[in-house]
Protein backbone atom coordinates (compact mmCIF):
# COMPACT_ATOMS: atom_id res chain seq x y z
CA UNK A 1 0.00 0.00 0.00
CA UNK A 2 1.26 3.48 -0.89
CA UNK A 3 1.03 5.44 2.35
CA UNK A 4 -0.90 8.64 1.85
CA UNK A 5 -3.93 9.99 3.66
CA UNK A 6 -6.34 9.14 0.84
CA UNK A 7 -5.36 5.46 0.79
CA UNK A 8 -5.29 5.12 4.57
CA UNK A 9 -8.71 6.77 4.88
CA UNK A 10 -10.14 4.38 2.29
CA UNK A 11 -8.67 1.39 4.11
CA UNK A 12 -9.99 2.62 7.48
CA UNK A 13 -13.46 3.18 6.02
CA UNK A 14 -13.63 -0.39 4.72
CA UNK A 15 -12.01 -1.83 7.84
CA UNK A 16 -14.65 -0.26 10.09
CA UNK A 17 -17.60 -1.06 7.84
CA UNK A 18 -20.00 -3.90 8.59
CA UNK A 19 -18.55 -5.75 5.59
CA UNK A 20 -14.95 -5.27 6.72
CA UNK A 21 -15.75 -6.36 10.26
CA UNK A 22 -17.13 -9.63 8.97
CA UNK A 23 -14.79 -10.32 6.04
CA UNK A 24 -11.28 -9.30 7.15
CA UNK A 25 -9.73 -12.20 9.13
CA UNK A 26 -8.75 -11.13 12.63
CA UNK A 27 -5.06 -12.15 12.33
CA UNK A 28 -4.72 -10.33 8.99
CA UNK A 29 -6.35 -7.12 10.17
CA UNK A 30 -4.38 -7.13 13.40
CA UNK A 31 -1.04 -7.49 11.61
CA UNK A 32 -1.91 -4.70 9.16
CA UNK A 33 -2.87 -2.35 11.99
CA UNK A 34 0.25 -3.15 14.01
CA UNK A 35 2.48 -2.62 10.97
CA UNK A 36 0.84 0.68 10.04
CA UNK A 37 0.92 2.13 13.56
CA UNK A 38 4.68 1.50 13.74
CA UNK A 39 5.41 3.37 10.50
CA UNK A 40 6.99 6.80 10.40
CA UNK A 41 4.09 7.97 8.22
CA UNK A 42 1.59 7.09 10.96
CA UNK A 43 3.59 8.82 13.70
CA UNK A 44 4.71 11.94 11.86
CA UNK A 45 1.97 12.54 9.29
CA UNK A 46 -1.33 10.69 9.68
CA UNK A 47 -1.47 10.81 13.49
CA UNK A 48 0.76 13.82 14.07
CA UNK A 49 -1.75 15.71 16.25
CA UNK A 50 -2.55 12.54 18.22
CA UNK A 51 1.14 11.94 18.94
CA UNK A 52 1.52 15.57 20.11
CA UNK A 53 -1.45 15.09 22.42
CA UNK A 54 0.08 11.92 23.86
CA UNK A 55 3.39 13.75 24.37
CA UNK A 56 1.59 16.49 26.31
CA UNK A 57 -0.26 13.95 28.43
CA UNK A 58 2.92 12.07 29.33
CA UNK A 59 4.57 15.34 30.35
CA UNK A 60 1.84 15.76 32.98
CA UNK A 61 2.39 12.31 34.53
CA UNK A 62 5.00 11.45 37.15
CA UNK A 63 7.52 8.87 35.95
CA UNK A 64 5.71 8.12 32.65
CA UNK A 65 6.64 5.33 30.21
CA UNK A 66 8.63 6.43 27.17
CA UNK A 67 6.87 8.12 24.25
CA UNK A 68 8.57 5.76 21.79
CA UNK A 69 7.24 2.70 23.62
CA UNK A 70 3.68 3.95 24.06
CA UNK A 71 3.05 5.69 20.71
CA UNK A 72 2.37 2.73 18.37
CA UNK A 73 0.24 1.02 21.02
CA UNK A 74 -1.76 4.21 21.61
CA UNK A 75 -2.35 4.68 17.88
CA UNK A 76 -3.38 1.05 17.47
CA UNK A 77 -5.90 1.32 20.32
CA UNK A 78 -7.55 4.40 18.85
CA UNK A 79 -7.45 3.26 15.22
CA UNK A 80 -9.00 -0.19 15.52
CA UNK A 81 -11.69 -0.34 18.21
CA UNK A 82 -14.70 -0.67 15.89
CA UNK A 83 -13.20 -3.30 13.59
CA UNK A 84 -11.82 -5.44 16.41
CA UNK A 85 -15.15 -5.42 18.23
CA UNK A 86 -17.05 -6.48 15.11
CA UNK A 87 -14.49 -9.12 14.13
CA UNK A 88 -14.43 -10.67 17.61
CA UNK A 89 -18.22 -10.95 17.62
CA UNK A 90 -18.00 -13.43 14.72
CA UNK A 91 -15.34 -15.65 16.31
CA UNK A 92 -16.08 -19.29 17.03
CA UNK A 93 -15.17 -20.68 20.45
CA UNK A 94 -11.78 -22.04 19.38
CA UNK A 95 -10.67 -18.66 18.04
CA UNK A 96 -12.01 -16.91 21.12
CA UNK A 97 -9.95 -19.19 23.33
CA UNK A 98 -6.82 -18.25 21.35
CA UNK A 99 -7.43 -14.52 21.22
CA UNK A 100 -9.20 -13.67 24.48
CA UNK A 101 -8.20 -14.33 28.08
CA UNK A 102 -9.93 -13.53 31.35
CA UNK A 103 -8.75 -12.52 34.79
CA UNK A 104 -11.20 -13.02 37.64
CA UNK A 105 -13.75 -14.96 35.58
CA UNK A 106 -14.13 -17.77 38.12
CA UNK A 107 -14.95 -15.34 40.92
CA UNK A 108 -17.37 -13.57 38.59
CA UNK A 109 -19.13 -16.87 37.81
CA UNK A 110 -19.42 -17.72 41.51
CA UNK A 111 -20.92 -14.33 42.34
CA UNK A 112 -23.31 -14.49 39.37
CA UNK A 113 -24.53 -17.91 40.50
CA UNK A 114 -25.57 -16.38 43.83
CA UNK A 115 -28.34 -14.52 41.99
CA UNK A 116 -27.81 -11.15 43.67
CA UNK A 117 -27.20 -9.31 40.42
CA UNK A 118 -23.96 -7.84 39.10
CA UNK A 119 -23.20 -4.29 38.00
CA UNK A 120 -20.30 -4.36 35.55
CA UNK A 121 -18.54 -0.98 35.58
CA UNK A 122 -16.63 -0.75 32.31
CA UNK A 123 -14.47 2.20 31.17
CA UNK A 124 -13.73 4.17 27.99
CA UNK A 125 -10.35 2.62 27.32
CA UNK A 126 -8.78 -0.27 25.47
CA UNK A 127 -11.36 -2.44 23.75
CA UNK A 128 -14.31 -1.58 26.00
CA UNK A 129 -16.92 -2.18 23.27
CA UNK A 130 -16.08 -5.88 23.05
CA UNK A 131 -17.93 -6.45 26.35
CA UNK A 132 -21.18 -5.99 24.41
CA UNK A 133 -20.69 -9.27 22.56
CA UNK A 134 -18.21 -11.23 24.68
CA UNK A 135 -20.57 -11.80 27.59
CA UNK A 136 -23.38 -13.04 25.31
CA UNK A 137 -20.76 -15.21 23.59
CA UNK A 138 -19.93 -16.71 26.99
CA UNK A 139 -23.59 -17.65 27.36
CA UNK A 140 -24.79 -14.84 29.62
CA UNK A 141 -28.24 -14.23 28.16
CA UNK A 142 -29.07 -11.96 31.13
CA UNK A 143 -26.42 -9.39 30.10
CA UNK A 144 -27.93 -5.90 29.66
CA UNK A 145 -26.21 -2.69 28.64
CA UNK A 146 -27.40 0.91 28.59
CA UNK A 147 -27.08 2.89 25.36
CA UNK A 148 -28.36 6.13 23.90
CA UNK A 149 -30.89 5.64 21.09
CA UNK A 150 -28.75 7.29 18.42
CA UNK A 151 -25.86 5.04 19.44
CA UNK A 152 -27.76 1.97 18.25
CA UNK A 153 -27.20 3.19 14.69
CA UNK A 154 -23.44 3.37 15.14
CA UNK A 155 -21.14 1.07 13.22
CA UNK A 156 -20.34 -1.00 16.30
CA UNK A 157 -23.97 -2.10 16.55
CA UNK A 158 -24.71 -2.35 12.83
CA UNK A 159 -21.63 -4.47 12.20
CA UNK A 160 -21.74 -6.82 15.19
CA UNK A 161 -22.86 -10.42 14.90
CA UNK A 162 -26.65 -10.36 15.43
CA UNK A 163 -26.47 -13.75 17.15
CA UNK A 164 -24.57 -12.29 20.12
CA UNK A 165 -26.11 -8.84 20.50
CA UNK A 166 -26.71 -7.77 24.10
CA UNK A 167 -30.02 -6.85 25.67
CA UNK A 168 -30.30 -3.07 25.35
CA UNK A 169 -31.69 -0.53 27.79
CA UNK A 170 -32.18 2.43 25.46
CA UNK A 171 -32.63 6.07 26.41
CA UNK A 172 -33.32 9.10 24.22
CA UNK A 173 -32.03 11.99 26.30
CA UNK A 174 -30.82 12.89 29.77
CA UNK A 175 -34.08 14.20 31.20
CA UNK A 176 -35.25 13.24 34.70
CA UNK A 177 -38.04 11.12 33.19
CA UNK A 178 -35.55 9.18 31.07
CA UNK A 179 -33.23 8.74 34.05
CA UNK A 180 -36.07 7.29 36.12
CA UNK A 181 -36.91 4.80 33.36
CA UNK A 182 -33.26 3.70 33.07
CA UNK A 183 -32.89 3.15 36.80
CA UNK A 184 -36.19 1.28 37.02
CA UNK A 185 -35.21 -1.10 34.21
CA UNK A 186 -31.72 -1.59 35.66
CA UNK A 187 -33.21 -2.43 39.06
CA UNK A 188 -35.47 -5.01 37.42
CA UNK A 189 -32.46 -6.65 35.78
CA UNK A 190 -30.44 -6.72 39.01
CA UNK A 191 -33.31 -7.87 41.22
CA UNK A 192 -33.75 -10.82 38.85
CA UNK A 193 -30.06 -11.69 39.30
CA UNK A 194 -28.96 -10.37 35.93
CA UNK A 195 -25.97 -8.38 34.72
CA UNK A 196 -26.18 -4.62 34.15
CA UNK A 197 -23.29 -3.12 32.15
CA UNK A 198 -22.51 0.58 32.48
CA UNK A 199 -19.54 2.87 31.80
CA UNK A 200 -18.19 4.39 35.00
CA UNK A 201 -16.12 7.21 33.53
CA UNK A 202 -18.72 8.82 31.27
CA UNK A 203 -19.56 12.51 31.39
CA UNK A 204 -23.34 12.15 31.01
CA UNK A 205 -25.71 11.95 33.94
CA UNK A 206 -27.49 13.97 36.60
CA UNK A 207 -25.09 13.91 39.52
CA UNK A 208 -21.34 14.18 39.78
CA UNK A 209 -18.75 13.62 42.47
CA UNK A 210 -15.66 15.81 41.98
CA UNK A 211 -12.51 13.89 42.80
CA UNK A 212 -8.79 14.20 42.23
CA UNK A 213 -7.80 12.29 39.09
CA UNK A 214 -4.09 12.32 38.32
CA UNK A 215 -3.76 15.83 39.70
CA UNK A 216 -6.84 17.31 38.02
CA UNK A 217 -10.44 17.82 39.10
CA UNK A 218 -12.65 15.23 37.44
CA UNK A 219 -16.37 14.61 37.88
CA UNK A 220 -17.57 11.01 38.17
CA UNK A 221 -21.18 9.87 37.88
CA UNK A 222 -22.34 7.67 40.72
CA UNK A 223 -25.41 5.90 39.29
CA UNK A 224 -23.76 2.48 39.55
CA UNK A 225 -22.97 3.11 43.24
CA UNK A 226 -26.58 4.15 43.92
CA UNK A 227 -27.84 1.02 42.16
CA UNK A 228 -25.47 -1.19 44.10
CA UNK A 229 -26.66 0.17 47.43
CA UNK A 230 -30.36 0.07 46.54
CA UNK A 231 -30.37 -3.48 45.09
CA UNK A 232 -27.59 -5.25 46.98
CA UNK A 233 -25.93 -6.13 43.65
CA UNK A 234 -22.20 -6.66 43.40
CA UNK A 235 -20.28 -3.81 41.74
CA UNK A 236 -17.43 -5.19 39.65
CA UNK A 237 -14.99 -2.96 37.72
CA UNK A 238 -14.10 -4.30 34.29
CA UNK A 239 -11.11 -3.23 32.20
CA UNK A 240 -10.61 -4.58 28.68
CA UNK A 241 -7.34 -4.16 26.81
CA UNK A 242 -5.90 -5.46 23.55
CA UNK A 243 -2.21 -5.66 22.70
CA UNK A 244 -0.76 -5.03 19.25
CA UNK A 245 -0.82 -8.75 18.47
CA UNK A 246 -4.59 -8.66 18.91
CA UNK A 247 -4.79 -10.55 22.19
CA UNK A 248 -7.64 -9.24 24.34
CA UNK A 249 -7.62 -9.35 28.14
CA UNK A 250 -10.76 -9.02 30.24
CA UNK A 251 -9.76 -7.97 33.75
CA UNK A 252 -12.67 -8.52 36.13
CA UNK A 253 -11.78 -7.00 39.49
CA UNK A 254 -13.11 -8.13 42.85
CA UNK A 255 -16.36 -6.42 43.93
CA UNK A 256 -16.04 -2.91 45.32
CA UNK A 257 -16.51 -2.54 49.05
CA UNK A 258 -19.78 -0.72 49.73
CA UNK A 259 -19.00 0.48 53.23
CA UNK A 260 -21.31 -0.10 56.20
CA UNK A 261 -24.30 1.34 58.03
CA UNK A 262 -22.12 3.53 60.24
CA UNK A 263 -21.42 5.70 57.19
CA UNK A 264 -23.82 8.29 55.76
CA UNK A 265 -25.24 7.67 52.30
CA UNK A 266 -23.01 10.30 50.61
CA UNK A 267 -19.98 8.84 52.40
CA UNK A 268 -20.78 5.36 51.10
CA UNK A 269 -21.24 6.64 47.56
CA UNK A 270 -17.90 8.48 47.67
CA UNK A 271 -16.27 5.39 49.20
CA UNK A 272 -17.49 3.22 46.30
CA UNK A 273 -16.66 5.68 43.53
CA UNK A 274 -13.17 6.36 44.91
CA UNK A 275 -12.29 2.67 44.64
CA UNK A 276 -13.25 2.62 40.98
CA UNK A 277 -11.30 5.85 40.39
CA UNK A 278 -8.22 4.31 42.01
CA UNK A 279 -8.38 1.39 39.57
CA UNK A 280 -8.83 3.76 36.62
CA UNK A 281 -5.98 6.05 37.69
CA UNK A 282 -3.61 3.09 37.92
CA UNK A 283 -4.25 2.12 34.30
CA UNK A 284 -4.08 5.69 33.00
CA UNK A 285 -0.73 6.24 34.71
CA UNK A 286 0.92 2.89 33.96
CA UNK A 287 -0.67 1.92 30.64
CA UNK A 288 -1.61 5.18 28.86
CA UNK A 289 -1.63 3.39 25.51
CA UNK A 290 -5.17 2.27 26.32
CA UNK A 291 -6.65 5.75 26.90
CA UNK A 292 -9.23 6.95 24.39
CA UNK A 293 -8.12 10.02 22.48
CA UNK A 294 -11.16 12.15 23.35
CA UNK A 295 -10.85 11.37 27.06
CA UNK A 296 -7.17 12.28 27.03
CA UNK A 297 -8.09 15.63 25.46
CA UNK A 298 -10.71 16.28 28.14
CA UNK A 299 -8.28 15.43 30.91
CA UNK A 300 -5.78 18.01 29.66
CA UNK A 301 -8.48 20.71 29.62
CA UNK A 302 -9.48 20.11 33.25
CA UNK A 303 -8.25 22.37 36.03
CA UNK A 304 -5.44 21.42 38.40
CA UNK A 305 -6.64 19.75 41.57
CA UNK A 306 -6.32 21.39 44.98
CA UNK A 307 -7.36 18.23 46.86
CA UNK A 308 -4.94 17.09 49.52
Amino acid sequence: MILNKKNVNAFAKYLNSARGGKKIPYPVGTKLLAWFCKTRFAREVYFKSEVNLLKEFLSNIDDPPSLEEVTPKFLCTNFSKTWRTMSISYMKQQKLDRNVSFKGLEEFKTLHDEGRGIILVNSHLGLAESALTLFPQLGYTDFHTIVREKGTNSQKFIGMNPKVKPNLIIFKDHSNAELFKQLFKAKEVLTAGGIFHILGDGYHGKSSYSLDFLGRVRGFRASYAELGLSTGAYIIPLFITADMKGHVTFDLKSPLNKGNDSMSHPERITHIVQQYVDHLQHIWKNEPQYIYLGFMEKYLRQIQSSFE
